[in-house]
């Protein structure tokens, strides 16, 4: 293994968080529209990308395992910057630039998805109160006679059914 390997597996994942941001902006617009069937196919789209993101990572994990291996470091949980130990100069520019581009992914698709989130439970809330709007609380719907108290007993021995009819 080299370092060329470690750093097309960063591109990929570059590329795949790239896409993953992407989609993470599309639902805004579809949450917005509340197109639920747009929405369920980009969520779909989007857990085919956090797979392929997830078997990527996998490979870059093994490859650096492999790199260092090769190098007589034996490590249980390898890092990039044990990795550029062994680069050249220019092999730990493109590592360090390669990382630097995937954290700003990471950290463009944690704010995007924390948008989302906080736009989701606002329409939830806008839901739920337009169902509290439309649907009469007991209070509401309980009749009472005109004369009668609120802190009287429901109960007054009284049928509602005429039992002779």
């Amino acid at each position: 293994m080299s370092v060329k390997a470690i750093t097309e597996l960063l591109e990929a994942l570059i590329t795949i968080h790239h896409e993953l941001n992407k989609a993470a902006g599309q639902k805004v617009e579809l949450i917005k529209k509340g197109d639920m069937p747009a929405l369920e196919e980009l969520v779909r789209a989007e857990a085919k990308l956090v797979r392929k993101a997830q078997a990527t990572e996998s490979m870059r994990e093994k490859v650096v395992r492999t790199f260092l291996l090769s190098k007589g470091k034996v490590t249980e949980n390898a890092t990039l910057a044990e990795v550029k130990e062994w680069a050249t100069t220019e092999e730990r520019e493109q590592l360090d630039a390669l990382q630097q581009q995937l954290v700003t992914e990471l950290h463009l698709l944690k704010r995007q998805n924390e948008l989302n989130q906080q736009l989701i439970e606002e329409s939830l809330r806008f839901v739920n109160l337009s169902l509290d709007l439309m649907v009469p609380h007991q209070e509401d719907i309980s009749y009472k006679r005109p004369n009668e108290r609120d802190d009287q007993p429901y109960d007054t021995g009284h049928s509602l059914f005429d039992s002779k009819a």
